[in-house]
């Protein structure tokens, strides 16, 4: 075999095994990359999950401090309302003469927010008593005044036990024109004298 027949047999075989090789290595590159795409594709899920979470969690962060701040506004909002009710019934608490008109023995519209307030007072404090006292203005007889200061204690005491008060609180007494409030005669005299006075024997409020 001469040298030229010994290069090209050299060289066929040198082909041949560079072209094994390639075919070789060509299935594992291809089973690298698509390891790698799966790697991406499993990092990307697994972020996409962590911030879905994060979100969720924020969601429901945010929800639990919005449901604190509308009951703490609620909270606050019914002891605004306690305190303002307090306030009224402290002040209703505080009246405690009721004027009639003349030779009259009916309630006014302006005292029935007070009466209540006295009603639920006693009610609600049953060592309380309280002598309700009838008066009237010098006109008429001694005697007529006498009953008409008495019918004027009386709706007071009927109306106070039709709300809550109790019989046994209660003393009716009748003064007439004995106690006037204001001496002297004319309107703006008479009209403080038709009167009546709750008289607080025990449990002042």
């Amino acid at each position: 075999m001469n040298l030229s027949k010994f290069n090209v047999i050299a060289a066929a075989i040198l082909s041949m095994g560079l072209a094994a090789c390639t075919t070789t290595k060509a299935p594992e590159a291809n089973g690298a990359a698509a390891s790698a795409v799966v790697q991406q594709s499993d990092a990307d899920r697994a972020a996409a999950e962590a911030a879905a979470k994060a979100k969720a969690d924020a969601a429901r962060t945010a929800a639990a401090a919005e449901a604190a701040r509308l009951e703490s506004q609620k909270l606050a909002g019914a002891q605004s309302d306690a305190a303002t009710r307090a306030n009224d019934l402290a002040a209703s608490l505080g009246m405690k003469t009721f004027y009639f008109g003349y030779d009259d023995a009916n309630l006014q519209s302006d005292v029935i927010n007070s009466l209540k307030a006295h009603a639920f007072y006693l009610s609600n404090n049953s060592g309380a008593r309280v002598q309700v006292n009838g008066h009237a203005d010098e006109r008429g007889t001694r005697e007529y005044n006498m009953a008409l200061g008495e019918r004027r204690a009386k709706a007071v005491a009927a109306f106070l036990t039709g709300n809550g008060a109790r019989a046994s609180q209660l003393e009716v007494v009748s003064y007439g024109e004995e106690k006037p409030a204001v001496a002297g005669e004319g309107e703006e005299s008479w009209a403080k004298n038709r009167r009546v006075e709750l008289d607080y024997t025990a449990g002042n409020p």
